[in-house]
């Protein structure tokens, strides 16, 4: 009869130009989820083909760009027409799939924890921190913060024993 063999995982080799340390830990876990999030509010909202419209959602004539430009408008104006939408590349959308996963995956029967991970982790996608998702959903900032760091190292341990690569 057979026996399955552990295996540790083997460090990755020290890149000085990768932030990704050699094991998973739960600060590195917490970084890539709020990596995940940021990725997913870039991607463009699916528009089913027929419903969108490939006009402006305003035609300026001249008198108002004349307008505009008396008022100073004219400038922010431009920059709403000009801007582009920089999308993800399939690298991040990947990392995305993955990690958007590991709260569910690894802290099923914590409910509570889940939704600490994955606030917080929005949070941090947005530059806000726990105070900021105690402000929007009740609670105290040491306590969605504490939550969240909890979620992460049992996620991150899950990893390890799991023999997930560290990217």
């Amino acid at each position: 009869m057979l026996r399955p063999v552990r295996c540790e995982p083997t460090p990755v080799p020290f890149d000085p130009l990768d932030d990704a340390p050699g094991v998973w830990s739960g600060l590195h876990v917490g970084r890539r989820l709020a990596e995940a999030m940021r990725t997913l509010r870039m991607l463009p909202l699916g528009l089913s083909s027929g419903y969108g419209s490939t006009w402006p959602p305003y035609c300026y004539e001249w008198d108002d760009l004349v307008a505009q430009e008396q008022q100073g408008e004219l400038e922010r104006t431009q920059k709403l027409q000009n801007r582009t939408r920089v999308l993800p590349g399939i690298v991040e959308i990947g990392r995305m799939e993955i990690a958007i996963c590991w709260p569910i995956e690894f802290l099923k029967p914590r409910f509570e924890i889940i939704v600490a991970v994955n606030w917080v982790a929005m949070a941090h996608s947005l530059d806000r921190d726990a105070g900021w998702v105690a402000a929007k959903r009740g609670g105290y900032a040491d306590t969605w913060r504490q939550r969240h760091d909890q979620g992460c190292e049992i996620i991150a341990r899950g990893l390890r024993e799991h023999l997930v690569p560290v990217f």
